[in-house]
């Protein structure tokens, strides 16, 4: 009975945490996709201290919704309808629970003031097409 309450607790948990899981739809690498509907491309420091924008200061995230600006946010920006994402590779993982899979994608335009970008599937981005939300993103051949 605990145990069935134990993995009951964990699923709801991973899913408010890390969205639907769709196996194995996963982007692949060289794949490209059409930004069918505006996301948001958001910069942040990784430390308060050091403000500047560069790759070892900072890096963007891809996300279905604006958020609110706060301290260690760099910029923020819609990702114009039409834009063209290609998915680069997968970030390296670590073994965190309610982790996302992770994707470091090239816009076109590039919208990233020569941050890496992140694409995570979660809060909003994942779906059924390759794992990406097919509201937001359209597959290019």
């Amino acid at each position: 009975m605990r145990a069935g309450i134990a993995l009951t607790l964990f699923t709801v948990i991973s899913v408010i945490f890390c969205g639907l899981s769709y196996a194995g739809e996963e982007p692949q690498v060289k794949n490209r996709y059409k930004i069918v509907k505006t996301i948001y491309l958001m910069a942040t420091y990784n430390s308060l201290n050091n403000r500047q924008l560069s790759r070892e200061t900072a890096c963007a995230y891809l996300h279905a919704e604006e958020y609110a600006n706060k301290s260690e946010v760099a910029f923020q920006c819609g990702v114009p309808v039409g834009t063209i994402m290609t998915i680069i590779g997968p970030v390296p993982e670590i073994w965190l629970p309610f982790v996302a899979k992770r994707y470091f994608v090239q816009l076109d335009p590039d919208l990233s003031r020569g941050l890496d970008v992140i694409l995570a599937l979660n809060r909003g981005i994942e779906g059924n097409l390759d794992g990406l939300n097919p509201e937001l993103f359209g597959r290019l051949e």
